[in-house]
């Protein structure tokens, strides 16, 4: 991802400063780039819905109860400080 990334980062620097002929050629790679980033973009974020729905279902089968309580207890902010 972070090789694509840059890939991109300067393929767009190439195409700012190419002339007009080799700007289309070069935005046609970009596209692609794009695409390859953004289907394994998708392919991680499925990949860590999964692995955290499965933790959910384990952390439940251990114990519903307390499963159940953290899903409906607002978290804690700030700090308590008496003077």
């Amino acid at each position: 991802m972070d090789i694509l990334r840059k890939q991109k980062r300067k393929l767009k620097k190439q195409i700012r400063a190419a002339s007009s002929e080799e700007t289309n050629g070069l935005l046609v790679i970009w596209r692609q780039l794009k695409a390859r980033h953004s289907a394994l973009s998708r392919a991680e974020s499925a990949r860590k819905k999964r692995s955290q729905k499965r933790k959910n279902q384990e952390r439940f089968i251990r114990d519903p109860f307390q499963f159940a309580r953290q899903l409906f207890q607002k978290p804690k902010s700030g700090t308590f400080t008496v003077d």
